[in-house]
């Protein structure tokens, strides 16, 4: 399952917390590189360049312009952000890392910050599920009702090997959102852990309903079912 990064400035978000935005016009590529190279000296400026190359995916260009940026205003924490965007997508996560947590030290209330920071956590190369977990904590304690923070919240303590918890987490977004497929999917998943095997084939089958190539839930109801069947013959 593949978890959206959270722009500071963009409306593509993981969940439905209300968060400032801001639309720039972009020109198209093409005319964006044929302009002449010109450095500008001002933070807001060299910003506006860094956001302009992250929208295209020149994410190392874009780091020279935030660095630029921040050379000129230190304790932004508006150009910490963004940085530490282009520095999550290109995969480098323990220093996307640092940059949230620059900017959790002058915004604490940062929602964005936290759920990122425990995205990055998570990833397999880090690894450190505890801490992903305490972050997506305090940003259901910006705002209990997010759905994308507690589905969040749910896939940290089952890594954790705290399925009734993630259940707990699971059931709370299926109340809101009954048709969430990846939420069924995982709590099928955090049920066979707890050896319930009928009640996790049924969400598997559920997912199949509307999703019949979901490999995921096909090959989780495969081993539940061997499971219950060795079961039944021990």
């Amino acid at each position: 399952m593949i978890l959206a990064i959270i722009p500071r400035h963009d409306a593509f978000q993981i969940s439905s917390h209300s968060r400032k935005r801001i639309f720039i016009h972009h020109e198209p590529l093409n005319q964006l590189l044929d302009k002449p190279i010109k450095v500008p000296d001002d933070a807001k400026s060299l910003h506006k360049d860094g956001l302009e190359f992250q929208q295209f995916g020149r994410h190392e260009e874009a780091i020279s312009c935030f660095d630029k940026a921040l050379e000129i205003e230190p304790h932004n924490a508006e150009f910490l952000y963004d940085k530490a965007i282009s520095l999550q997508t290109m995969l480098r996560f323990e220093d996307a890392i640092k940059y949230y947590d620059a900017v959790l030290k002058i915004e604490s209330d940062s929602f964005a910050s936290l759920i990122n920071k425990g995205l990055c956590l998570s990833t397999p190369s880090i690894n450190r599920q505890e801490e992903a977990l305490l972050c997506f904590e305090e940003a259901l304690g910006i705002d209990p009702d997010d759905l994308g923070a507690l589905s969040l919240k749910g896939y940290s303590l089952d890594s954790l090997g705290r399925y009734r918890e993630a259940i707990g987490c699971f059931d709370k977004v299926l109340e809101q959102q009954p048709n969430e497929l990846n939420i069924s999917v995982n709590k099928g998943l955090a049920l066979l852990h707890l050896g319930k095997y009928d009640e996790a084939i049924a969400y598997f089958d559920k997912v199949l309903e509307y999703e019949p190539d979901n490999l995921f839930a096909s090959e989780w109801k495969k081993d539940a079912e061997k499971m219950r069947e060795k079961d039944l013959f021990s």
